[in-house]
């Protein structure tokens, strides 16, 4: 945990924590009174906050919220829904590196399986999501949804969707991630691991997406988010800490 994430009903400025996050203070950084933890509102400022007491299953700090707020990511993830053992990787992966809405789609090569995970329950996206941001540092928890039919997000739902440059995900494309810069959001679109079947890359590029390549290699989904998120953020002249 790099960062304690706070909801905005613990805007403070003292909380009482308890659950998950009171055991990971208390179990696995042993914080004691007095220790200063970076902190973050979901969806709001970065802070400090200062442990004023362990007591039993509680931990008490008192939180100080910086000014300036954060700006959301400027990259949308659409994603064909990855097995269910990978699918809390790859969510926590892309909070992680920061996206600001992840679309889950079916596609051909999806397993209608999938669809039936408890790991799709909204807790537990919730929480992947919420561990993804506090590893990376980020406040923005993404927005999610889970689309049944490939046809429909494309019709109906992505035309409600921001304007975005479509980048498209597929190996052996001509172009990279060259594409991505620049200042304009972004919208991502990464399919299953056997790849995106014709009619479908078919169908994003007749609403303007653009086929890249992200390696020379066939990648897992999750790695291939973390490759295509890093390297937007590299192609977009971010500053990496040394």
């Amino acid at each position: 945990m790099n960062l304690l994430l706070l909801d905005a009903a613990e805007a403070g400025p003292v909380v009482r924590l308890r659950g998950a996050r009171a055991r990971h203070l208390r179990s696995v950084l042993r914080v004691r009174a007095g220790q200063v933890l970076r902190a973050g509102r979901v969806r709001g400022p970065l802070g400090r906050a200062e442990v004023r007491s362990v007591e039993g299953d509680a931990v008490i700090v008192e939180v100080a919220w910086e000014a300036k707020q954060p700006e959301p990511p400027q990259v949308d993830l659409v994603l064909a829904l990855p097995r269910p053992k990978a699918l809390s990787r790859t969510l926590e992966i892309a909070a992680c590196l920061g996206v600001r809405r992840i679309d889950l789609v079916n596609a051909w090569r999806v397993e209608k399986s999938y669809f039936q995970s408890p790991r799709l329950a909204r807790e537990r996206v919730e929480a992947d999501l919420r561990a993804g941001c506090a590893q990376g540092g980020h406040t923005w928890v993404p927005s999610w949804a889970v689309h049944r039919r490939l046809v429909s997000f494309l019709d109906e739902t992505l035309p409600r969707l921001r304007e975005a440059v479509g980048l498209l995900a597929h190996p052996g494309a001509g172009a990279g991630l060259e594409l991505a810069r620049g200042t304009r959001p972004i919208r991502l679109a990464i399919g299953p691991e056997g790849g995106w079947i014709p009619r479908e890359l078919e169908s994003f590029r007749d609403r303007g997406f653009t086929p890249i390549a992200l390696t020379r290699s066939i990648l897992k989904s999750e790695v291939a988010v973390a490759v295509a998120l890093a390297g937007i953020e590299l192609a977009r002249g971010m500053e990496v800490p040394k």
